[in-house]
């Protein structure tokens, strides 16, 4: 009687690792997915403002320094002057 409930726990713990691989792969599917969507967003809005790549960067570069508290030095790139001014 022991050796057959042990044989079916043993069967239910192959059972539930077979499912939690299964489910992770597709954590990980879903995941890689939903990077890609928001990946595609953001450049559909970073081109639709037909902004130069150098000046892209700038931008990004200060607003981590903004977001740092100011820690990090904000460049300075020709055409974005304005932008910095008033900030």
């Amino acid at each position: 009687m022991n050796n057959e409930k042990l044989e079916k726990i043993k069967a239910d713990i192959a059972k539930t690792k077979a499912k939690i691989s299964e489910y992770t792969a597709r954590l990980r599917e879903l995941e890689r997915q939903k990077t890609e969507t928001e990946n595609s967003g953001i450049i559909a809005i970073v081109r639709d403002m037909d902004i130069r790549p150098d000046d892209l960067a700038a931008f990004i570069e200060a607003f981590k320094a903004q977001s740092n508290g100011g820690k990090a030095e904000t460049p300075t790139t020709p055409g974005m002057g304005e932008a910095n001014e008033h900030e």
